[in-house]
């Protein structure tokens, strides 16, 4: 699906002018209640734009897709992170999550949110967990040899997990249901 389009960050400048010209406005002035209406909308833009990618996102997925698997990430743990926190909240998960989750029920599809522990580290060939940092993109499996890129790894660590809560068969073999974080 591609790359989220950062509205936030494309409307800074716009938002940041708003703001000055609110900041500027002496407070209780008809002046500043114009103002902060300017920036109300510019708010409301970027909000708006954000809700009509994500609304087109989870369509597109749904339309592909009869079973989603996603991460249950705490998106108010990420946002404590101060060199993630603008990203975080520009992509607005939460709130992509609630659009999906509420279109696959009006379009009769399942969306399963999997606990989101150890799934770029448990080796999705062997079941072995494999410690490694954010910075390393690439998993390697010591004991099976496994070479995957890290998200399409842990992707598939998502979906047999995903699977497994379902009822469904699907796991490698030699997986067992700890070793994925369930």
């Amino acid at each position: 699906m591609g790359d989220h389009p950062r509205l936030h960050r494309r409307g800074e400048k716009k938002l940041k002018k708003a703001q000055r010209r609110v900041s500027r406005r002496k407070k209780g002035s008809h002046r500043r209640r114009t103002a902060v209406g300017w920036l109300a909308k510019a708010h409301q833009t970027v909000q708006r734009q954000r809700r009509d990618f994500h609304q087109k996102t989870a369509l597109g997925l749904l339309r592909a897709y009869d079973s989603i698997y996603l991460e249950d990430v705490r998106v108010a743990t990420l946002v404590r992170n101060r060199h993630l926190a603008k990203s975080s909240s520009d992509a607005g998960w939460a709130a992509f999550r609630t659009i999906l989750e509420a279109t696959a029920a009006c379009a009769g599809r399942r969306v399963v949110a999997v606990p989101a522990q150890y799934t770029s580290q448990d080796c999705s060939g062997g079941g072995e967990r494999v410690p490694k940092s954010l910075s390393v993109r690439t998993h390697l499996c010591t004991s099976c040899g496994l070479l995957l890129d890290r998200d399409e790894h842990a992707a598939r660590n998502l979906q047999w997990a995903g699977q497994a809560l379902r009822g469904l068969a699907g796991m490698p073999a030699g997986t067992n249901r700890e070793s994925v974080g369930l």
